[in-house]
């Protein structure tokens, strides 16, 4: 189940940088059109896009990179691949947090932030399962 989720996930990131890098080059204007007013310009917010699609590329990358050494049966993969998912648990939990949180301070968005709350809280269960499974298996011997 834990190679399932981190494939996933490898997938999911590498869309989600693939669309980000579109969106700051092709829709950058109107994205700023459809945003409340900015204290930057469209330059900025296209840069801004473009740092945030490296990110997740990175991050896919890396989700990549622990998915082909788990299969290749390398010890290292785990322990990356455990730090990888408890990173990522603690950042959903804050996001997440945040969510709600903000949920209650903006009732205009409540219902917004109310689904990216839960969103996060589902990534955060599912990074958190990775990153059980990979311990129980590393505790268990079951890592090459």
């Amino acid at each position: 189940m834990a190679r399932a989720i981190l494939l996933a996930a490898t997938i999911t990131w590498g869309v989600a940088a693939v669309l980000t890098l579109a969106l700051a080059a092709l829709g950058a204007e109107r994205l700023e059109g459809a945003l409340p007013p900015l204290s930057i310009d469209t330059d900025a917010l296209r840069g801004a896009l473009v740092a945030v699609g490296v990110a997740m590329g990175m991050t896919a990358a890396a989700h990549g990179t622990v998915v082909f050494g788990l299969r290749a049966g390398r010890r290292w993969a785990w322990s990356a691949g455990i730090l990888l998912a408890a990173l990522l648990t603690a950042t959903f939990v804050a996001l997440a947090a945040a969510a709600l949180t903000s949920a209650m301070a903006t009732p205009a968005s409540a219902a917004l932030l109310v689904g990216a709350g839960l969103g996060a809280s589902v990534g955060a269960t599912a990074y958190g399962l990775v990153a059980a499974r990979l311990v129980a298996e590393l505790r268990a011997g079951s890592a090459t």
